[in-house]
């Protein structure tokens, strides 16, 4: 009987090191997935196609104001917009796609279809991994008010600080709304709001919430 429970403790370590090491491997393959998408994204922005559809520059200041007129977005699990997060450091500069499907989300941050585009009046809404396909909002709990959040996007630089931030039920639709938890007010503000998951269930493994968090474009006034 000894003999039997022995075995049969070791057949279960086995196989919790197979299972360690088979998440530890899905968790680098999709990490190498995610890495090859987004240096072809970049390579998608860099293109003289993009640079052509750019606003001429001139030494002038990018524009701070929200953009006057309603833009088109490209097709989804396109490149669409460079993110930069200073408090994430230098390097930190993920592409931000069009779409929020899971083969888009696999690709970078991804911009829900129907919100406002950079710099427009209305919400810019992101969302992104925190575990898994390079999760690139896996440190947006560090965010503090007035922390910058900076779009670069058809060759103008958008600079929006974060107003607050708040845990929801993934039902919460209404905190990308264009006036965020007030579904249906006209908006007269340019904001951005970034959502991940947050607060994993230990047993089934699944996260039971979103992390918000909000932000306003620079230079609107107060």
């Amino acid at each position: 009987m000894r003999r039997v429970i022995h075995t049969a403790g070791t057949v279960l370590i086995v196989v919790g090191l197979l299972l360690v090491a088979f998440a530890a491997f899905q968790n680098w393959q999709r990490d190498r997935e995610y890495g090859r998408a987004q240096r072809a994204l970049h390579a998608d922005l860099s293109e003289p196609q993009a640079r052509r559809e750019a606003p001429a520059v001139t030494g002038r200041t990018p524009r701070a104001d929200p953009a006057p007129r309603k833009q088109s977005a490209p097709p989804e699990g396109a490149a669409l917009a460079v993110l930069r997060i200073p408090r994430f450091g230098a390097g930190y500069q993920p592409v931000i796609v069009e779409g929020v499907s899971q083969s888009d989300l696999a690709k970078g941050p991804g911009h829900y279809p129907g919100t406002a585009m950079p710099g427009e009046v209305g919400n810019f809404a992101v969302a992104g991994h925190r575990t898994g396909w390079g999760q690139p909002f896996n440190r947006l709990d560090e965010l503090a008010r007035g922390d910058r959040i900076v779009v670069e996007w058809r060759g103008q630089t958008f600079t929006y600080h974060v107003t607050g931030s708040r845990t929801v039920k993934p039902t919460d639709v209404e905190v990308i709304a264009p006036v965020p938890d007030k579904p249906g007010a006209k908006p007269d503000k340019a904001r951005i709001t970034l959502t991940t998951c947050t607060d994993r269930d230990p047993v089934s493994r699944d996260y039971v919430h979103r992390l918000i968090v909000w932000g306003e474009l620079d230079g609107q006034g107060r």
